[in-house]
């Protein structure tokens, strides 16, 4: 299993099991690129960003050598559309990109002259179920898909239609060509907690298109490359990843059997003639290794290849320009927000790092000719994207786990709220994860022109983390569900800041036994500020000055940062926060001391509709809103024209238990549906 299907795979866990609670936080780097962004007989690269499992969000980001700029959503800046759902890999086979995309299901092939998309193939069985494709290769005139369904798809990449499909073992994760046969790595990885994985690697002929043999090379490999002197290189990752039982495994392709295995371990690796570079990451240590490997003398060169002290926290991919031989690594930071592009010299010296290039950056590939066209620096500017929410006009996350770090929208040094509020907006353009903190915390956005009500339609979605998960209870859908209100304000004073009156949108709770109104929270600070690692931080609080309450936060797992907003230490909210006018839900979880697995969202169900971070994301009625449900102070419809302005409020009051903390809202975009084209029917009130 390679790093990125590590990802697919943790990030689905943490949708199932473990909603917001379980994101780790680590430093992130903003600003210009660090260094001359330049690259020896090269003019252009490509980024694959795979997003976000079950987001939707996979982007293709396109930098220009010669003109040295980046157009960050290259693809949708000119199609009009995204790429799809978790795009896992892509290569370049003549006049042609392709892009493979694993929950979508389907092969994008982009004309590389005017990047616009020639055809999308749909990867799916004689059945209409998906298969879920993995990676790509090519030998003449046919592209090979592999996909978790155990099988490998060829293309013919004249007509682009598929001619054939061949059998091979379970989960395949990365397949090669060496010597006029396929490999195929197949990872069982999907069965791990199950049957177990697989150890095999299919040798599949291509006169015959059928797996002649299965070659059994250890557990779980994933990446597979074609090296020199008639040899194929997997790297198998154990019967379980985190355990970190990584080796390094050479196949003799004339023979087809294993003529080594290296006790070295590695997650990733990319070749330049004769020489590996090879990453690894310990999960018990959380350090990152990168090495120099000889393929021909199957020795360590350097055991240390970065040699400047650049420290990479969480490497996604490693890739090597055949144009100047340069290592290009990607770093996906926690997962959850956009991640950096990062150039060594074969030296191991840093020459420029790229940031925020995407969202889990997995693949570069690079030409020595540029396309036709270039696009916007900025594709928010289109059409299509001017439908997003793009202002943070106020910012006040209530205590978490999460506080000051770049899920609420803190960089270390920020001192003031401004600083605050730009970064938000930053990242809601990016459609980068913010966290609301505990009940009561909150947001306010705006567009950029205002969101009609328009009769019997949807108005406008909010896509928040909560997600399915079949098991979290028995009488309703459900899964990871921490639920925020909506509010809502039209601009009425025509001063372009949202200081009219504030109308909730009543959701599925609205007047039902247990729903609470016009509350007052105030949180206060505790003693212990910055506990150190392994301690513990206390929040006490209360409600109406009465209901009183403490929530406890393990400091171990999320760093040494406090759960208090940094940037008001200094402030008169530096000591308490206060949220009035807060609406307060019905308890969605058991209680911590009923649950199991140490997931307290895994029991979560969710509510019918009307409320952020409540339903799957890729639920188009249960995370979208309707401005007719707009009610005033006293209860009463309110009908308005459109709005300008929308506010989200955690509602959830919800311990999940020690080392948790309480429930945390996070979402990461607002869109205006009208403007997108989209006309959904509304749930009528």
């Amino acid at each position: 299993m390679n790093m990125r299907k590590l990802v697919v795979i943790i990030y689905s866990l943490v949708l199932l099991f473990a909603g917001c609670d379980d994101l780790e936080d680590k430093p992130y780097t903003t600003g210009e690129a660090n260094g001359v962004v330049e690259d020896y007989g090269t003019a252009e690269m490509y980024i694959l960003n795979e997003g976000l499992f079950n987001l939707n969000n996979s982007t293709l980001a396109r930098y220009s050598f010669l003109t040295n700029s980046c157009s960050y959503d290259y693809f949708r800046a000119l199609n009009h559309r995204g790429l799809g759902d978790t795009a896992n890999d892509m290569d370049i086979y003549g006049s042609k990109l392709y892009v493979v995309v694993n929950v979508s299901s389907t092969v994008e092939v982009i004309d590389l002259q005017s990047g616009l998309s020639v055809k999308q193939i749909p990867m799916l069985t004689d059945n209409g179920s998906s298969r879920q494709p993995r990676a790509i290769t090519f030998d003449s005139g046919k592209a090979y898909v592999c996909s978790y369904d155990g099988t490998v798809v060829r293309i013919d990449t004249a007509s682009l239609e598929i001619d054939g499909v061949a059998e091979v073992g379970r989960n395949p994760e990365d397949l090669c060509v060496q010597d006029g046969k396929l490999y195929v790595s197949n990872s069982g990885g999907l069965d791990w907690a199950g049957v177990g994985v697989d150890r095999t690697v299919s040798v599949v002929d291509l006169s015959a298109f059928a797996e002649t043999k299965k070659i059994e090379v250890g557990p779980n490999p994933g990446k597979i490359l074609a090296g020199p002197n008639h040899s194929v290189w997997v790297a198998t990752q154990g019967e379980q990843i985190e355990q970190g039982d990584y080796k390094l495994v050479k196949i003799n392709s004339q023979a087809d059997v294993v003529e080594k295995v290296y006790d070295e371990p590695v997650m990733d690796f990319a070749f330049d003639y004769n020489i590996a570079y090879l990453y690894n990451y310990d999960y018990s240590t959380g350090q990152t290794a990168f090495k120099v490997f000889d393929l021909t003398s199957g020795t360590v060169l350097r055991s240390q290849f970065i040699t400047d002290g650049t420290n990479i926290e969480r490497p996604f991919s490693i890739q090597v320009n055949p144009y100047s031989s340069n290592v290009y690594i990607t770093e996906a930071y926690n997962y959850q927000v956009d991640g950096d592009l990062l150039c060594f010299t074969p030296e191991g010296t840093l020459m420029f790092r790229l940031s925020g290039v995407g969202l889990n950056p997995n693949t570069v590939l690079f030409r020595d000719e540029a396309a036709g066209v270039d696009t916007p620096d900025n594709p928010d500017e289109s059409d299509e994207m001017a439908a997003y929410a793009d202002k943070v006009f106020d910012y006040v996350p209530a205590p978490t786990q999460y506080m000051n770090t770049v899920t609420t929208a803190y960089t270390e040094g920020f001192t003031t709220k401004q600083q605050v509020l730009d970064y938000a907006a930053e990242r809601l353009r990016k459609k980068s994860l913010l966290s609301l903190g505990a009940y009561g915390g909150y947001i306010v956005l705006g567009f950029s022109q205002p969101v009609p009500n328009v009769p019997g339609e949807y108005d406008f979605k909010i896509y928040g983390n909560a997600n399915y998960n079949p098991n979290a209870w028995q009488d309703r859908p459900g899964g990871s569900a921490e639920p925020g209100i909506v509010l809502v304000s039209k601009d009425e004073n025509g001063n372009g800041l949202p200081d009219d009156e504030w109308y909730e949108l009543a959701g599925s709770e609205y007047g039902k036994t247990g729903e609470r109104r016009n509350l007052k929270m105030v949180y206060t600070r505790p003693d212990n500020v910055t506990p150190s690692d392994g301690m513990v931080e206390w929040v006490s609080y209360a409600i109406n000055e009465s209901e009183t309450g403490t929530y406890c936060y393990a400091k171990a797992p999320w760093g040494t940062f406090s759960v208090w907003p940094a940037w008001l230490m200094e402030s008169a909210e530096g000591t308490a926060l206060t949220y009035t006018g807060c609406t307060m839900l019905p308890p969605l979880a058991k209680a911590p001391e009923d649950l199991t697995n140490g997931w307290p969202t895994q029991a979560s169900r969710w509510y019918d509709y009307g409320y952020v971070c409540n339903s799957d994301p890729t639920d188009e009625t249960g995370s979208s809103f309707d401005i007719g449900w707009a009610r005033d102070k006293e209860g009463n419809k309110v009908n308005l024209p459109g709005i300008d302005f929308v506010k989200i409020q955690n509602a959830t009051l919800q311990d999940l238990g020690y080392g948790y903390g309480p429930a945390c809202v996070l979402f990461n975009c607002a869109i205006d549906l009208h403007l997108a084209g989209k006309e959904i029917e509304t749930i009528a009130q």
